[in-house]
Parts: C-alpha cells; sequence; structure tokens
C-alpha cells in the first residue's frame, strides 16, 4: 500500500523532471550556437569603410549593412543546421521585402569574438560578394551603432512638392520628377538616434539598380477641415560613426488629408 506522503513525493519528482525536458528541450545545440552568435560583427575593409552583419536572437534575422555602399539588407533565417565541420552551421536567409531573394550562408565561429561569414545568393555565382570574410565582435562602437530595421511603415499616401511626388503604398513606393517616373521598395528604420529613409530602385527582375538614403523627420498639423503631414528628407549616407549628409538640399513633401465631416 501507498502512503499519501510517498505519492505526493513521486508526484514533486515527477514534475521536476517534467520541467527539465521543457528547459533541455529550448537547450538545443542549435540554441547555444545562435545565443553565442547574438549581436553585431564588423568587418574592417582596406579602404578604411566598414561592413556589419547583425544577427538578432530574438527574431532569428540578420541585417547586413556595408558602410561604404550605403546599403543595408535585412534576412528572415531559416533552415538552421550543422555543417560537418566544427562550430560551423549553415542557414538560408530570406529578404524580408523581396522574398525571391535569398542568401545561402554558412557562419563559423573561430570563438566568442572571432566569427567567419560565407554569403552567396542563391543561384547566382558571386564569390566577391562584400560580406564574406573574418569579422570580430563589434565592441569598438558598440552595439547601438548597429542598424535596428523598424517593423512599422506609417508613410502611406501622396507626399507632394514643387519638384517631386512621392506615393507610398505599404513598403512600395513611385517616385516622380522630372525625370518621370521610378518605383520600388522604402524601408523606414532607425540608426542611432536617428531616423533613416531608405528608397531602393528596383530593375525588370527586383534587382536593385541604386538606393538612396535620407535623414527622415516626420511632423503633424491640423486645422479646421485637413490633416497635414509634412516629411522631411536630408539626403546623405549611413557611415559607421552616423549618418554624413551629402551637401544637396533637403527636400520637403506635404500630404493633405481632408477631415471627414459628419
Amino acid at each position: 500500500m501507498m502512503y499519501p506522503r510517498s505519492r505526493a513525493f513521486l508526484f514533486v519528482i515527477l514534475l521536476f523532471l517534467l520541467s527539465g525536458i521543457s528547459v533541455f528541450a529550448q537547450n538545443t545545440p542549435a540554441d547555444r550556437f545562435k545565443s553565442r552568435l547574438d549581436g553585431a560583427w564588423v568587418k574592417k575593409e582596406k579602404d578604411g569603410s566598414s561592413t556589419i552583419i547583425n544577427y538578432n536572437y530574438s527574431s532569428n534575422d540578420i541585417i547586413m549593412f556595408s558602410d561604404a555602399m550605403g546599403v543595408q539588407e535585412v534576412y528572415l533565417c531559416s533552415q538552421f543546421s550543422p555543417t560537418v565541420r566544427e562550430n560551423t552551421w549553415y542557414l538560408l536567409g530570406t529578404n524580408d521585402m523581396v522574398p525571391f531573394i535569398r542568401m545561402n550562408i554558412t557562419v563559423r565561429l573561430e570563438s566568442d569574438n572571432v566569427c567567419h561569414f560565407t554569403v552567396r545568393e542563391e543561384g547566382i555565382k558571386n564569390e566577391g560578394i562584400i560580406w564574406n570574410g573574418k569579422y570580430e565582435r563589434m565592441t569598438e562602437y558598440g552595439e547601438k551603432k548597429a542598424p535596428k530595421e523598424e517593423k512599422q511603415f506609417v508613410l502611406d499616401g501622396k507626399y507632394e512638392s514643387d519638384t517631386m511626388t512621392l506615393v507610398f503604398s505599404k513598403h512600395n513606393f513611385t517616385l516622380t520628377d522630372e525625370k518621370g517616373d521610378k518605383s520600388g521598395l522604402a524601408a523606414l528604420y532607425d540608426f542611432g538616434d536617428i531616423s533613416i529613409l531608405e528608397l531602393r530602385f528596383l530593375g525588370k527582375e527586383g534587382k536593385l539598380e541604386s538606393l538612396l538614403q535620407y535623414k527622415f523627420e516626420r511632423s503633424i498639423t491640423e486645422n479646421d477641415d485637413v490633416i497635414i503631414v509634412e516629411i522631411t528628407m536630408l539626403p546623405g549616407k549611413i557611415k559607421i560613426h552616423g549618418f554624413k549628409p551629402s551637401g544637396e538640399p533637403k527636400l520637403v513633401l506635404t500630404q493633405k488629408i481632408a477631415k471627414e465631416t459628419e
């Protein structure tokens, strides 16, 4: 006959074992590797510029940023799997804005502060891609300087100035000026303590043809019958120490939204 106290003791042991299973299930080899990879990694180039790869463990995405080229790309990670080489894992990165652009990424951790990345666009031979090479954990400038994508996009609608018109529909945009119409994808994100608007002009196959970056500010005023949204765009380029204006004049565009009448 089993006494109630013995049954209670066995029940406690069972709960402990079950909780342990949950803990061990979360502490897989993949989780441990992702935890070590978490954060920003920097590679100094011969011309003095830098490239940054920032892996975010919590959101499982990679941001690739080139200081010299002023390019930032965000890839959502999947197929995280080990390779036959020690401390080396493979993952597939899918572009968050152009899903059919995918990167095959191999990551080898030499130590907690040194990491080797090999990145190739799927289906394209590009041995000289800028993201390849040896990276060191980003400590000199701190992780606060790493680019950070803002998930919410709030610019839907038509914005006008005397010289140009910008129409946003979610992440898509069309720019009209004296040269005609151009379209592509827009990204709005934080870099340090400022906001950056990035306009990516795409070709017929969805490949990046050119890119413009602006320090971005937005204000809203209203009167009795209309809401006025004003956006200010200062042309420039992101550098490792922050945003550097190009010297071109800033652009000011407005959107007028009529208030609904009862």
